[in-house]
């Protein structure tokens, strides 16, 4: 049984707002709604997870909780429509099988279901958006469990403990910078940065 995190899976990486009543998961309704989302925000921050621990349900792997979202499926891969988008469009590219957690778990075996995920990029951008230049698509993953020092792991920021790629389509500017930011390598790497380290796994092989 692969592991997971106890922490209450919230559907498709949305970052939770938590009432003053323990184990009550609300999203909030305020007349500056930039305001609320930066607390939201500042809050997933400070809630980040120091150590693994053990999660009995995936949501991914329950297909009733996300089948209506579902934009595109054949054998290996699953593309949703992300529940609460952080841009024109927001999807997340998953692949069928739980058997990887996050990147940090891919191998240079691993590098073909990678690129299968990005031609599925390409193919939904092509059918949905296609005059969108590239550079207004944001693409990537949070960065996973990693080991700092003993059983101590860098801070994990994946909700959902089941690989799945970010695809962005004209990003809000907040939640790109925040959330799925490209300037922070300890938290985010873009798919041909993924693809980049993969190749050079398997050069060292």
């Amino acid at each position: 049984m692969p592991l997971f995190t106890t922490r209450k899976s919230i559907p498709y990486d949305t970052i939770p707002h938590v009432s003053s009543h323990p184990n009550t998961v609300s999203y909030p309704t305020s007349s500056n709604p930039k305001m609320e989302r930066i607390k939201e925000i500042f809050h997933y921050l400070t809630h980040l997870e120091w150590t693994e621990k053990v999660q009995t349900y995936c949501i991914f792997c329950d297909r009733n909780k996300f089948e209506k979202n579902i934009v595109y499926e054949d054998d290996q891969l699953l593309a949703i429509n992300n529940r609460r988008k952080a841009g024109t469009h927001h999807w997340l590219i998953i692949p069928k099988s739980h058997r990887w957690r996050d990147i940090e778990g891919l191998t240079a075996e691993d590098a073909p279901l990678v690129q299968s995920m990005i031609a599925l990029v390409n193919q939904l951008v092509k059918q949905n958006c296609p005059t969108v230049p590239s550079s207004n698509i944001h693409i990537g993953f949070h960065r996973g469990r990693r080991i700092l020092f003993r059983d101590i792991y860098w801070p994990d920021i994946i909700s959902i403990h089941h690989l799945h790629m970010h695809v962005i389509v004209e990003p809000h500017f907040w939640l790109k910078l925040f959330k799925y930011p490209p300037w922070l390598p300890l938290m985010w790497k873009s798919e041909k940065q993924v693809i980049e380290g993969l190749d050079k796994k398997l050069k060292e092989c």
